[in-house]
């Protein structure tokens, strides 16, 4: 089971490659939105066994996502959206829209263009700060 920086099973954690800078963009997002603290961030980067047994795991996807709930069930890329959105303050009004019809379709190509092409926008020199970090602390150089 994995567990959140407390030490307690987190109903869900969302891997992601951290590398890429639009990944890196919404997964702070997300983790700014996630004032419940439904969800344990865990960075492509991340260093800890957890981690890079679930980083050789999102590898192996075409996705840059990879989201697991407490039943230890997986969902990948764009697949997982809807999950997040559902279990963020107001995320359920934007959950809304994936019900609308060509919705999923526009998000899968969108999601996918960005997936193939992560190594790439990688290598966009940004202000990287890792998933894990805590929002509003910069590393030191």
């Amino acid at each position: 089971m994995v567990t959140n920086p407390h030490g307690n099973p987190a109903p869900w954690t969302i891997v992601c490659d951290d590398s890429c800078p639009v990944v890196r963009f919404l997964a702070r997002l997300v983790k700014s939105c996630d004032s419940r603290r439904t969800f344990t961030m865990i960075g492509k980067n991340d260093t800890d066994s957890q981690a890079t047994e679930l980083a050789v795991e999102l590898d192996s996807s075409p996705w840059s996502l990879l989201l697991i709930d407490d039943e230890l069930e997986r969902r990948h890329g764009p697949d997982a959206i809807p999950f997040i959105l559902k279990n963020l303050p107001s995320g359920r009004i934007a959950a809304v829209a994936y019900t609308l019809p060509g919705t999923m379709w526009i998000t899968r190509k969108f999601y996918f263009m960005i997936s193939r092409n992560r190594k790439r926008l990688a290598q966009i020199n940004l202000q990287s700060q890792p998933v894990s970090a805590k929002p509003g602390v910069r590393e030191a150089a």
